[in-house]
């Protein structure tokens, strides 16, 4: 076993007011001496992801920033919820294997921020979201129970569901403290193409990309402002990552080349143009997940534009039907709006990022069917008896 100290994201020191434990028996007291004392608790971590704080007393996971439990032989690690993403990335790649998760924002995203609030990014085309790269979790209840869902290794499942309840539930289920989290070997060959045209060529091309089989670790098309912002042009543009074996890699990228028939735009070896895909979605002020089908991401687009107006950029991950938009500010009507819309065709609507206002007024999760509405109630009433965690899932 190796025990790494990450490097904490700035500022180092806790401000006034803050609790910051250091250990995840010291989690657990500060958690249950707020709920003796009947307060909401704000969880933060690096704070680079909530614009704005929301009401409640502070509880900072930063200081929960161990490697541990590291051997690349077992694509297995323990990481402290506090553990900034980039620090991870690092100590990771030294040693040949990477963690298949890129949510939008900066490096200094922390493990527990991206857990709790669900986040991933192009990768989850192939490699799964947040939840498949859990194994399991260290998570404090709202009582100040400590829990361990799941376990350490990849064969070992037990209570995998509840896992998967805290990874996206914003903290409403309780504090993540720690995760088991699985890895994968760094690939010979990470190439990425990018091919570019109008928006009836857009749905098109991928469309036939699906058909064609491709198994590419990312798929993901982006709208002409966010194409721009790329370096891409004003277009509509497909952007594929193959990782792997070098000739799989060039076969792969020359089926999907035949199957796209765009315009070639760009093309790169490695991680660059995501790590800047991460940079400018994550510094969207607002963003919404819609999770449409991966046959009508094109109409799930158009739905968000008609009820939302002009958007800062639109991303797409194709085989799962993520569709991402970034805005300046949402309105909450046309936030409640579209979610009724998006419902009806059984498609969920996640605020991934918004100022505290708009949290508040509309929730997270927003409109779900009333079946899962109230079993999510009942769970959140059960891993937070008290309500000491100010988790905004519902408005």
């Amino acid at each position: 076993m190796s025990v790494l100290r990450a490097a904490p994201p700035q500022p180092a020191s806790p401000l006034p007011g803050v609790a910051a434990p250091a250990d995840l028996a010291g989690l657990a007291a500060a958690v249950r001496a707020a709920a003796e004392r009947g307060a909401a608790l704000r969880v933060r971590g690096a704070e680079t992801w909530w614009p704005d704080a929301a009401e409640g007393e502070v509880l900072s996971t930063a200081a929960l920033d161990t490697i541990s439990d590291f051997n690349p032989a077992d694509l297995v690690v323990t990481v402290g919820a506090g553990v900034p993403l980039g620090t991870l990335a690092a100590t990771l790649g030294s040693r040949g294997v990477f963690l298949a998760l890129d949510p939008p924002g900066s490096p200094s995203r922390t493990v527990g921020s991206v857990l709790a609030t669900g986040g991933s990014g192009p990768l989850a085309a192939q490699y799964g979201t947040a939840r498949d790269q859990v194994l399991g979790l260290a998570v404090v209840a709202g009582n100040g129970t400590m829990l361990r869902l799941g376990g350490r290794v990849v064969k070992n499942v037990a209570g995998f569901d509840l896992a998967k309840l805290v990874i996206g539930g914003h903290g409403a289920f309780g504090v993540i403290a720690e995760a088991h989290l699985r890895l994968r070997a760094v690939p010979a060959a990470d190439r990425t193409e990018v091919w570019t045209g109008g928006a009836e060529w857009a749905a098109r091309a991928a469309a036939r990309v699906l058909a064609s089989g491709a198994t590419s670790a990312a798929l993901e098309v982006t709208s002409p402002e966010l194409s721009t912002a790329l370096g891409w042009g004003p277009a509509w543009a497909l952007a594929a990552r193959s990782m792997g074996g070098a000739a799989a890699a060039d076969e792969e990228l020359s089926g999907i080349d035949r199957a796209a028939a765009g315009r070639r735009a760009s093309g790169s070896d490695g991680d660059g143009a995501w790590l800047e895909w991460r940079r400018i979605v994550g510094g969207w002020p607002a963003l919404l997940r819609i999770g449409a089908d991966p046959a009508c991401w094109r109409e799930a687009v158009e739905l968000a534009q008609r009820h939302l107006g002009p958007m800062l950029g639109a991303s797409i991950t194709v085989p799962r039907g993520t569709v991402r938009l970034g805005a300046e500010r949402l309105d909450a009507d046309a936030v409640r709006a579209l979610r009724t819309a998006a419902a009806a065709r059984g498609w969920p609507v996640t605020l991934e990022r918004a100022d505290a206002a708009t949290r508040s007024a509309i929730g997270v999760w927003g409109a779900l069917p009333e079946g899962t509405a109230r079993l999510a109630r009942e769970l959140r009433a059960l891993f937070d008896p008290p309500a000491s965690l100010a988790a905004p899932l519902f408005a």
